[in-house]
């Protein structure tokens, strides 16, 4: 099998005479492939290996123990620490301009992933090699949001929790002169710590030090998820560009976490099917998203539009304190709480009334008159008082 700077493709299950492919697209292919790392301690097993067969094992010092040692390093399973996604861009050669700009997006794309190296919420770059035509950045086995979408479903604060490294990794890629033009839960992984990633970022398009950027903006990514002035037939002006076109399917991807759903069509969040308050009516953060989130950023227009990312993540940040805050309280004309610990369950009635008593000299003494309730959440068993 071809190396790619110590970098070895594995073989595909259902076909050892191919690579492993994770998925393809328009720009290239992505295979999953070992580390220089792991490569050269699988050579040194298979050499140690063969060494101790080619023995002849009616002598004493024909060695068992050591051989089976080798041969498990061999056949053992591959650790994701271990992996990484190499990707093989795809350079036309028969045409002079779309060999340029393919070389750009390979440029541009190892460029970003390298100056955003250490931000928590930006998939990492392991390896470039431009002039190999490849890179490879980190393997996550739990693949896209988008194959997880019931991880938060209903939940809004832990959406808005694993939502906010997403919105400061826009902070930085904004500060570093770049938009990424392809934000949609395809392209954010799932770690094995359940964290959220943005990776892909194949037309991401960035600034040169004249302030010009430095490709020619035309429709890109998909349809469902760009915003609404970008989606044109023709090429948007560079003067066009803006923030706001990461900001529109950013939020998107919000509503995505929290509704369970992988998007929906143009800027419509609050038809009835689309409305986080109809939605999960027992919840009182869900106006609140609507509010401070959805209607300054899912809109029409883009003057409507928000575009600061430092806006968002002050907001996003703002909901959670609050909805820490309101957990276990209930909003009027709703008769069930949301649990203030898990916040998935809701709190249901255990039976018995009680009356909370004090005691002074001469005897118990009934506080305020107030009758309580004993309340266990009905998916994680926390218990609270209440009282009617």
């Amino acid at each position: 099998m071809q190396t790619y700077d110590g970098w070895e493709p594995l073989s595909d299950d259902n076909d050892p005479q191919h690579e492993k492919m994770l998925g393809k697209g328009g720009q290239g292919e992505v295979f999953l492939a070992r580390s220089p790392e792991r490569v050269t301690k699988r050579r040194q097993a298979e050499e140690q290996a063969r060494k101790i067969l080619q023995q002849d094992m009616r002598y004493t010092d024909f060695a068992p123990a050591p051989l089976a040692k080798y041969l498990m390093e061999l056949g053992a399973p591959e650790a994701a620490e271990k992996l990484g996604a190499l990707k093989k861009f795809k350079i036309p050669t028969d045409n002079k301009d779309e060999e340029s700009r393919a070389i750009g997006r390979l440029e541009s794309e190892a460029k970003a992933l390298q100056a955003l190296r250490d931000q928590p919420g930006v998939l990492k770059l392991l390896h470039a090699n431009v002039a190999g035509r490849f890179i490879v950045t980190e393997y996550h086995e739990n693949g896209t949001l988008d194959k997880h979408l019931d991880m938060f479903k209903s939940n809004a604060l832990g959406a808005l929790n694993a939502f906010l490294p997403l919105v400061d990794a826009v902070c930085k890629i904004h500060e570093e002169g770049a938009i990424h033009r392809d934000i949609k839960t395809e392209n954010i992984f799932v770690t094995a710590s359940g964290n959220l990633v943005l990776g892909d970022f194949g037309i991401v398009f960035l600034q040169d030090g004249s302030d010009r950027l430095t490709t020619t903006y035309e429709r890109v990514g998909s349809h469902e998820w760009m915003a609404p002035w970008a989606y044109k037939r023709e090429k948007l002006e560079l003067s066009k560009i803006s923030p706001a076109l990461d900001i529109f399917p950013l939020t998107k991807v919000l509503w995505s976490m929290i509704s369970g759903q992988n998007g929906f069509a143009f800027w419509e969040y609050d038809l009835d099917e689309n409305n986080l308050e109809k939605l999960f009516p027992d919840d009182p953060i869900m106006a609140l998203v609507n509010d401070r989130i959805f209607s300054k950023r899912i809109v029409r227009h883009e003057k409507e539009c928000d575009s600061s990312a430092q806006n968002l993540r002050a907001q996003v940040e703002g909901l959670i304190n609050y909805a820490k805050d309101i957990r276990g309280f209930r909003r009027d004309g709703v008769e069930v709480w949301p649990c203030k610990i898990c916040g998935k369950g809701k709190y249901k009635n255990s039976g018995p009334r009680y009356q909370i008593k004090g005691y002074r000299e001469g005897g118990p003494i009934l506080l305020q008159n107030q009758s309580f309730y004993v309340s266990v959440c009905d998916h994680c068993g926390h218990a609270e008082l209440f009282t009617r």
